[in-house]
């Protein structure tokens, strides 16, 4: 690798480093962007803010991030690695933008720095940017413009619905190496048929990072006033609500009734699993041994017994069963019918119709 071209990646290295930590620099704009002398205003000519020979001027990289936001405006940031190859310092650079742009400020490592912002009609924006200290001849300065452009999405419906986006890029100067990376909004994705080409010309690579899809190109040697274009198209992630407008009452409707029956299968299972057999527990510590066994064996029968099997099955006596019978009874735990020569006993409250059922099968 030559001399060269390890400088220009040890710059573009330092380069990346800076935009990957703008946070001191963005509050270091919105506090000095009022006291410096930036201005913008319309005007008929650009012509007095261009350098006289700005041939002598070279980028050995320029990195391009387009960064597309959810509502489809463009935050663009150029970080302009440049040298002077003039005899002469110099003092400002100028770049002349052929968009409609707002929201322009322009910072290098250290802060923030002063610019004039001119807008033309026909030709565009020219930002002219004061560096921080003069660049004399074959030294390397690193800084950055950053502004918002308005209305260059476009949507196509027929017969394939996506957006896209048609970008073109002068170079303001010899640029030894140039770097885009563009980013697509949040819940997007690369058009996945063709024609049209989702992305032209092919990248270098396509990532997604943290659901953001980002697109990387990079070229070398591009003389001034080159010009290059890249073309993407793109679609939203498809929601799984009803695009149909009509739909979405009936939508949420059965969202909200399969919540409230949700909610009802958990409060079921919690009292059949939890709570009723606690409560079978309590009722069954209120009821002596011999209760117990009565009743157990009434619901091995299916809540409905006579005298007679209640005898059989606990080889309680007659008059023992038939006193148990009558404390219950009291209790309003069960009923005595008359049924031939001997009772029909069922049992009423629905709390004892559990106790000795799980435990044990009829016979």
């Amino acid at each position: 690798m030559t001399s060269r071209k390890f400088k220009i990646y040890l710059i573009f290295f330092f380069t990346t480093f800076m935009l990957m930590n703008p946070i001191n620099l963005q509050s270091v704009k919105s506090k000095e962007l009022i006291t410096n002398s930036n201005f913008h205003k319309q005007s008929n000519t650009v012509s007095t803010l261009m350098p006289n020979s700005i041939e002598n001027e070279t980028l050995l990289a320029h990195h391009m991030k387009i960064k597309v936001n959810n509502d489809y405006s463009l935050k663009v940031t150029s970080t302009y690695v440049v040298t002077n190859n003039d005899s002469q310092p110099m003092d400002f650079f100028a770049v002349l933008i052929s968009k409609n742009i707002s929201s322009v400020f322009s910072y290098d490592p250290i802060g923030s720095l002063s610019f004039t912002w001119l807008i033309n009609i026909t030709t565009g924006s020219l930002v002219n940017v004061s560096m921080r200290y003069p660049l004399f001849p074959n030294e390397t300065y690193v800084f950055s413009i950053e502004y918002r452009i308005d209305t260059v999405i476009y949507s196509v419906q027929e017969p394939i619905e996506y957006y896209g986006l048609d970008f073109e890029i002068t170079h303001p100067r010899k640029t030894d190496l140039f770097e885009l990376e563009l980013c697509l909004p949040s819940e997007s994705d690369l058009l996945d048929q063709s024609p049209p080409e989702p992305v032209y010309p092919n990248p270098l690579r396509i990532v997604e990072e943290d659901g953001i899809v980002k697109i990387y190109w990079v070229l070398e040697n591009r003389d001034m006033d080159d010009d290059d274009v890249f073309l993407i198209r793109f679609v939203t992630r498809t929601s799984d609500i009803p695009n149909d407008s009509n739909l979405k009452p009936l939508f949420y409707i059965l969202t909200l009734l399969a919540g409230i029956l949700l909610g009802c299968l958990v409060i079921f299972l919690v009292y059949r699993f939890k709570v009723k057999p606690a409560e079978s527990q309590l009722v069954s510590s209120l009821l002596t041994k011999t209760e117990q066994e009565v009743i157990k064996a009434i619901n091995q029968d299916g809540g409905v017994s006579t005298q007679r099997r209640i005898c059989e099955k606990t080889g309680y006596s007659k008059s023992k069963v038939s006193q148990i019978l009558l404390k219950l009874e009291q209790r309003d735990v069960l009923v005595r019918e008359r049924w031939g020569r001997t009772n029909k006993v069922t049992i009423t409250a629905p709390t004892f119709k559990t106790i000795g059922v799980s435990n044990e099968k009829p016979e």
